[in-house]
Formats: structure tokens, C-alpha cells, sequence
């Protein structure tokens, strides 16, 4: 299968000279869900961005269907990618449905506003929160939040979507829920993660940065090898048979070293 986003010895440096991201080089299919993992400062953040056309490369280039991503249309950029950055903020006045609705933003024109707000209704469904669509956003719960980011996001109906940190600051519960959510889509993701558990279950390409490069592109079972894992996270690697299901679970085993007084 041919790649949809392809990128190319990419390197970006900061203001003050030093490499955030240096000849990384990855594709991601049609169907492909990536998580870029690393330890902090690994240039994950940035590889995320220069990926979805939110910041130009110092060198190299990323491709959408073999087009140079920066010499695409910015309207037609967002016909394509969708982003659920961090800093995301939605107007907490703005009820969820017109939320969901600004996805259609880049279509705006190309339908009957109509369709675009059943487009957003339907996100709102698959997101499951179709019954708050009257709700305001700043009423939410942090998981809600995330889901309604989500629906927008599922609204604007991209071919790839890309998530930094969705499961930051949520329960157990509502990590799960959000990756579920997104797996279901059927398009590409690319993710940026920090909890290594949630890795292996979500995505079936990872790429692990250190000091801004590229260690490694793979799958779960050849990416996440207990050298490499120590190597860069400093905890080991164990697997094990799930208790009760025929599959295996991926456990890291982070240190905890406390003194006997303590």
C-alpha cells in the first residue's frame, strides 16, 4: 500500500542553533496509526507539527499523495488534516453541536450548511456525546472535552488526523474510551503519547525520538524492544499472557526506589 504522508530526512533547529529534530525520515499508510514516543524534549511535539504542515522543516520535506505538504493550499490542507493539539481551548460559551460544527470550516461553501450540521451531529454520535450537543463546552468533563475536540476534529472529515497528548490529564477510563474512539475511525493517526501502556494496544506503527532522532520505526513487538526501552526510558520491558484473554499484554516495569525509612 502506497504511503498517504510521507516525510524525509526532516531537521528543524531552534533559534539558538540547537536540533529539535534531525533526519527523521517515516511514512504512514492510509489506515496506519502511529504514536511518536520519546522522553521529554526528544523533539516529539515538533516532528508532530512539521508532519501536519503546522511548521515549515529547516530541511527535508513531508509529502501528502507525493505533493510537497508546504506548496498545498492551506483550505485544502484542512480538507485533509485534522489536528487536536495540546493547547486547544474551544470558547467555553459555544455549545458542543456548534463546536462540532467548525470542523466544516474547510468545506465551507462546498455544502448546504444543512448537511454540515449533520455531519456534525453524526461526529457528535460516534464520539458519544450527541446527547450533550445542547450542552456548553465549558460545562464538560475533561474526558468530554477530549471526545468533543475529537468530534470537531471527526467533522472535518480528514483523511489524517493528528493528536498531541490526547490522554493527557484523564482517568484510566477516559484514556481508553478516546484511543477506542479513534481507532474506530478508520483513517490515519498519527499520536504522540507519553503513557507507554497505551502504545502496543493502539497503534500498529511506532517511532521512538531521542535527543530529536529517529531510533526506530516499527511495530509495537520490534520497536518496543527491552534494550531500546531501557536505553531511552530507563524502565524494562515485560511480556506477559493476559490472564483470561489469548493475547499478550506489553508491561513496563518503571523503578521505584525508596529508602527503608521512608
Amino acid at each position: 500500500m502506497s504511503a498517504l504522508l510521507e516525510a524525509r530526512d526532516l531537521g528543524f533547529s531552534a533559534d539558538n542553533g540547537a536540533m529539535l529534530v534531525e533526519g527523521v525520515s517515516l511514512s504512514v499508510g492510509p489506515r496506519d496509526r502511529l504514536a511518536i514516543i520519546g522522553p521529554n524534549g526528544a523533539g516529539k511535539t515538533t516532528l508532530l507539527r512539521m508532519l501536519a504542515g503546522m511548521l515549515r522543516p529547516d530541511t527535508g520535506a513531508v509529502t501528502l499523495d507525493g505533493r510537497d505538504l508546504s506548496r498545498i493550499p492551506a483550505a485544502e490542507r484542512a480538507r485533509n488534516i485534522a489536528v487536536v493539539g495540546q493547547s486547544d481551548r474551544p470558547d467555553p460559551r459555544l455549545s458542543v453541536i456548534d463546536y462540532a460544527e467548525l470542523g466544516r470550516v474547510p468545506h465551507a461553501g462546498l455544502r448546504r450548511r444543512g448537511e454540515d450540521r449533520e455531519i456534525a451531529r453524526d461526529a457528535l454520535d460516534r464520539a458519544g456525546l450527541l446527547p450533550l450537543a445542547g450542552r456548553a463546552m465549558g460545562s464538560l468533563s475533561g474526558g468530554e472535552r477530549q471526545r468533543a475536540q475529537i468530534a470537531r476534529a471527526v467533522a472535518q472529515q480528514p483523511r489524517i488526523l493528528f493528536l498531541d497528548e490526547p490522554t493527557n490529564h484523564l482517568d484510566p477510563r477516559a484514556r481508553g474510551a478516546v484511543l477506542e474512539l479513534v481507532a474506530c475511525l478508520g483513517i490515519a493517526v498519527v499520536s504522540v503519547l507519553h503513557d507507554l501502556s497505551l502504545v502496543a494496544p493502539f497503534v500498529n506503527r511506532v517511532a521512538v525520538l531521542e535527543g530529536g532522532r529517529l531510533l526506530a520505526f516499527d511495530t509495537p513487538d520490534r520497536a518496543l524492544t527491552p534494550a531500546l526501552m531501557r536505553e531511552v526510558f530507563g524502565v524494562d520491558v515485560l511480556r506477559l499472557p493476559h490472564p483470561v484473554e489469548a493475547r499478550e499484554l506489553t508491561v513496563f516495569d518503571i523503578p521505584i526506589r525508596l529508602s527503608l525509612n521512608s
